[in-house]
């Protein structure tokens, strides 16, 4: 049973961690919308909403300025 045990404390270790990373990098999306916005929301759902969509906008310009540059 204690190596069970041993394997169940490091996977909790392991995911207590990826926790941290992931409050971390949410904190510092948080700090970048409230720079270029102005405010962030306190809802993580609807700041998620909020990156993935400036995300998104700004892989969609990015593939735009390519495709011209191909097509000249």
């Amino acid at each position: 049973m204690s190596r069970i045990d041993e394997e169940s404390r490091g996977a909790e270790l392991r995911l207590a961690e990826s926790r941290r990373q992931a409050e971390e990098r949410l904190a510092r999306v948080r700090t970048a919308i409230q720079t270029e916005v102005g405010f962030a929301p306190r809802k993580k759902p609807l700041l998620l909403l909020l990156a993935a969509g400036a995300g998104g906008l700004a892989l969609a310009l990015r593939g735009r300025k390519r495709r011209r540059k191909l097509g000249k």
